[in-house]
């Protein structure tokens, strides 16, 4: 009914106004065409008719405002808020014009410009529209398990080594909300746990298990701007609890003055068996980001420092999000991450990653990811996806379905990953490749 409100009121300012004095001649014919277009609903000639128009450098009010009610009806919701905006440009505050954009904007999944612009609409309109600020803008919970392909009968690598430790399955759950501080600004806090199944092995058999219990607090600040530009600052803070794990032995010692180094004990878990202590290990995360929003098209970067394993990270992340059809029904995510060890037994890593998402139907979607490279201690989405894991992950790949109801989205997915585990020994390591799946659920309730 808000449209057919709109649409009316458009319908009656346009139809009492004259066409524009002392036009040239062209412009008055596009002036008209497009009027009696309008009239008739036939946005898609009309759409055509814009475009025409402005390749031959032709542009005026009315053709804007009928461009972005064209788009609208036509359920171009992006291109909508783009001449809407231009609209407004010419005719700043126009109360009819503004909750035109307001839609525009919700229904292209521009949540935070939408609010912007509703906060600035008169609060009878706000009531009309059914707006009112909210300080929690989301709170979303989820949990998933992994199962792994890294089992006992790879202890058939330990020829000549004397050591095998298997990272197993893992339980998984999150918690995540989202507080608006302000029209502009957010802030946005998760907490993750992992508890992950660990066995040692050597070549007589098992040696010792236990589960590795890990914890993940984030907090995200971002601001946004007027131009659809936001940028944001990220941390992480990082804690592993490893109950009654065994003490190192003398060949921690031994290691040492051999030339091996503490990063290769620290990583590989050389330890003995002689006795047993609680070990916690704390680790933080701090990322930088900033990215602009153009009407199918919205480039990022980001830059992070972090401390996963004992020793320093330094990563630079590009990331493109387009939608190559012209409109928000299916979109693409491109993004490169280059990370700098230092000071570490790693080596430079450099990571390529996809992600595709298309809509099945009204309210259900579909989106797939792969990545490969080396993504040991990789911080994407904002620091709130960190594989600071055991054993590096090579490559992945996964399918999503998410079923937007109302105001919430619940989501299933699978990934499969490629990680890399070692059988060592004091002096060496054997690498070896094995697979884990992942299931995941979650539930997202937006205010």
């Amino acid at each position: 009914m808000y449209r057919l409100g709109i649409t009316f009121i458009s319908t009656f300012i346009l139809s009492m106004l004259p066409l524009i004095a002392q036009q040239p001649p062209e412009t008055a014919s596009i002036d008209s065409i497009t009027y009696q277009q309008y009239l008739q609903k036939d946005y898609q000639k009309l759409i055509e008719t814009s475009k025409k128009a402005r390749a031959r450098q032709i542009g005026f009010y009315y053709l804007d405002y009928r461009t972005a009610i064209a788009y609208f009806e036509l359920k171009n919701y992006a291109n909508a808020a783009r001449y809407y905006r231009k609209t407004l440009e010419q005719n700043p505050g126009d109360p009819v014009l503004l909750e035109s954009l307001y839609y525009a904007y919700l229904l292209s999944g521009q949540k935070t410009n939408a609010n912007i612009v509703a906060r600035s609409l008169p609060p009878h309109v706000q009531a009309t529209i059914g707006y009112s600020p909210q300080v929690v803008d989301y709170i979303s919970i989820s949990g998933g398990y992994s199962y792994s392909g890294n089992t006992p009968e790879l202890g058939s690598k330990l020829t000549g080594l004397d050591s095998l430790n298997l990272y197993r399955n893992m339980a998984f759950a999150s918690l995540g909300i989202g507080i608006n501080l302000s029209g502009r600004s957010k802030l946005l806090l998760g907490y993750q746990r992992y508890n992950n199944a660990f066995e040692r092995h050597n070549a007589s058999g098992l040696l010792y298990s236990n589960i590795l219990s890990q914890h993940q607090l984030n907090l995200v600040f971002e601001f946004f701007t007027g131009e659809s530009l936001s940028c944001g600052l990220a941390g992480g803070y990082y804690s592993i609890d490893g109950k009654d794990k065994p003490t190192k032995s003398s060949a921690y010692a031994e290691n040492n003055r051999t030339g091996v180094g503490r990063g290769f004990i620290k990583r590989h878990n050389l330890f003995s068996l002689s006795s047993s202590e609680t070990d916690r290990a704390s680790a933080f995360s701090a990322l930088a980001f900033i990215n602009k929003r153009w009407t199918y098209l919205m480039p990022e970067i980001a830059v992070a420092w972090s401390n996963f394993g004992g020793w320093e990270q330094y990563q630079a992340k590009g990331s493109l999000t387009y939608y190559p059809l012209g409109n928000l029904n299916f979109y693409g995510t491109t993004s490169m991450a280059a990370i700098f060890n230092s000071d570490s037994w790693v080596n430079n890593q450099f990571i390529v990653s996809q992600h595709l998402g298309c809509k099945l139907a009204r309210q259900l979607w579909l989106e797939g990811s792969a990545g490969i490279g080396n993504h040991l201690n990789y911080i994407s989405n904002h620091s709130f996806m960190v594989y600071d894991t055991y054993d590096a992950v090579k490559a992945l790949a996964g399918l999503t379905l998410s079923w937007y109801i109302t105001k919430a989205v619940a989501t299933a997915g699978y990934q499969w990953q490629q990680r890399e585990g070692y059988a060592s020994s004091i002096t060496r390591y054997l690498p070896y490749k094995y697979n884990n799946h992942l299931i995941n659920i979650s539930f997202s309730w937006n205010f």
